[in-house]
């Protein structure tokens, strides 16, 4: 599992949900990964990425650019603006479209298109359906701190309506706020969430008065700030409140739109049908191998959901654990060589077991990659938990059976390889940045898995089919919980029963479905069946002249792009090429 950097606007709001999400996501950057002698075709897509990039920053569009984004975003004129310029970006990059004859050139056009237009639907439909509720006293402080004294008392001046003409920043959030309760239907915030920032408000507004007295200003400044910041609580305690969501789920259009930002191109009913269908189909294979494993194992065990609790009862030593991951990725690396499955780098992956601030976070296996500007590896840690930090059962990664997947999703031929040899080739601001989603990180991760599996031991193959399983589980689970076609007891019993995990993990992933990053779990499946799709399209259309090495290396060299842009890259500059 990994994080990504994007930029400003609806995704960049995508990216701190991620960014709370912690290290479940493992950070990391490709935007300056890109080789010092750019080629000339990655010099003049950046130059249109530029162009996207500052119509999305719109700078012209605010007097105060200091505020931070949601506070700027209360005023209409400035929303108007901001998207009149990325409408503009648009047509631009629709008239060079028509110009251009340079095919990689084409697909970043196209991406940096469908990107902006994404930002432009994701803004409207905010509009249309979300209150438009801030935590003020929080974007306030956000918006002072790291001032000087100068620069603050012009920002607070503008907060407070000291400028002329100009309401206050609290006056303006109440009344977006009166309007949009106005509508005949909109969608509330949690009512959990606003619980939360009302709770912090105090200590905000302490923060801001620390602020005040460091760089001594007149108390009365703060003393007007405060009142409003006050009133403006307490309208969202008496008026906000009481209406708030008391569940988690999102409306069909919001959570339609998290599905199709994480790269899910196809509707919400197709995606359920692919992956009820893969989930039966899975668990057909991992019946058949059942009773192999069970009679190698000597127990008596014919069903899969058994033979998962058979292999899991072998839990590694502390001590084991690092070299069993370490000895795992030479055995993939070994596999990839032999079987000639796609270009492995020179330099090697670091692995290492997770510390206790990365198990307090979210403790999952997790990736970081190669930092953008030096010619490092990527680091694959495992999560080990301490039984008198966190005494419930967890042993869902610490089993010898389970380091042939995992290795290979969050190692290589996955993440470490698809980051390592983006960083080593380079590429364009507009497949680093804005083509960027999960669809093609994740789904490139779990096709790893699945071309190693033929080639792993049979208890290895096993647990890759039950990690199978899971994503096809997420692309079924998530969406039902934020439609109400189940509950959380149910989707509860299926992870632990069904796919058999432990509740910790269950726990962790009903949490990430539901609150943490609605929207993302389902990326994994639907990547991975796009790439198997393709593979299965270039193969009937190549036959013979098919090479799986020339195959892979192509798709990591592309970076990040859609799945429909990446199926039109493959077809017409590999395909075509091979010809």
């Amino acid at each position: 599992m990994i994080r990504h950097v994007l930029r400003v606007g609806r995704r960049a709001s995508i990216l701190l949900a991620i960014a709370a999400f912690t290290l479940a996501i493992a950070s990391h950057s490709v935007v300056n990964s890109i080789a010092s002698a750019k080629p000339d075709w990655i010099n003049r897509s950046n130059a249109n990425a530029n162009g996207l990039t500052q119509a999305e920053a719109a700078k012209k569009c605010a007097a105060e650019t200091t505020l931070s984004e949601p506070l700027r975003r209360l005023d209409l004129n400035y929303v108007q603006c901001r998207e009149s310029g990325i409408s503009t970006a648009i047509e631009s990059f629709q008239t060079k479209l028509r110009q251009e004859t340079d095919p990689a050139l084409k697909i970043d056009l196209e991406i940096l298109i469908q990107s902006a237009n994404e930002v432009l639907k994701s803004d409207r439909l905010d509009r249309q359906i979300r209150l438009p509720y801030v935590n003020l006293a929080q974007e306030i402080y956000d918006s002072i701190d790291d001032l000087g004294k100068q620069d603050l008392v012009k920002q607070v001046n503008r907060l407070s309506g000291e400028t002329v003409g100009k309401p206050s920043i609290a006056s303006l959030a109440q009344q977006n706020l009166r309007e949009a309760l106005s509508r005949p239907a909109v969608f509330f915030p949690e009512k959990s969430q606003i619980e939360k920032d009302l709770s912090s408000t105090p200590l905000q507004l302490e923060r801001i008065k620390q602020r005040f007295e460091k760089h001594r200003i007149d108390p009365s400044s703060y003393t007007q700030l405060k009142s409003q910041i006050t009133d403006y609580t307490t309208f969202v305690r008496q008026e906000i409140l009481p209406k708030a969501r008391s569940d988690f789920r999102l409306s069909p259009e919001l959570y339609a739109l998290e599905l199709e930002q994480r790269g899910v191109e196809i509707p919400i009913d197709e995606l359920l049908k692919e992956a009820h269908a893969a989930f039966d189909s899975i668990q057909q294979q991992m019946n058949a191998l059942a009773p192999q494993i069970a009679k190698r194992r000597g127990v008596q065990a014919n069903r899969y959901r058994e033979v998962i609790r058979v292999l899991k009862k072998e839990q590694l030593p502390t001590d084991k654990i690092l070299p069993e991951y370490q000895n795992r990725q030479k055995d993939l690396e070994a596999i990839i060589r032999r079987e000639k499955l796609v270009t492995l780098p020179k330099r090697n992956l670091t692995i290492r077991l997770t510390n206790d601030r990365e198990n307090t976070n979210f403790p999952v296996p997790q990736y970081y990659a190669p930092k953008a500007s030096q010619k490092t590896s990527g680091v694959f840690i495992i999560p080990v938990l301490k039984p008198d930090k966190q005494p419930r059962a967890y042993d869902d990664f610490t089993y010898p059976a389970v380091a042939w997947t995992l290795t290979a999703h969050e190692g290589r031929p996955g993440h470490d390889l698809q980051f390592t040899t983006i960083q080593d080739k380079g590429t364009s601001d507009a497949r680093s940045k804005y083509g960027y989603n999960p669809a093609n990180h994740e789904g490139w991760a779990l096709y790893a898995e699945a071309i190693t599996l033929p080639f792993m031991p049979i208890e290895g193959q096993f647990i890759s089919l039950q990690f199978q399983l899971l994503r096809a589980a997420r692309a079924f689970l998530e969406p039902e919980l934020h439609l109400g076609k189940l509950s959380i007891d149910q989707a509860m019993k299926i992870l632990t029963e069904d796919v058999g995990f432990s509740k910790f993990f269950a726990e962790q992933e009903i949490n990430r479905y539901t609150v943490k990053l609605p929207g993302h779990a389902p990326s994994y499946f639907y990547g991975y069946q796009r790439l198997m799709q393709l593979r299965r399209e270039v193969e009937q259309k190549m036959g013979q002249r098919f090479s799986q090495t020339a195959f892979h290396d192509f798709i990591l060299s592309q970076g990040f792009m859609p799945q429909k842009l990446l199926r039109q890259a493959v077809l017409e500059q590999f395909v075509s090429s091979s010809s």
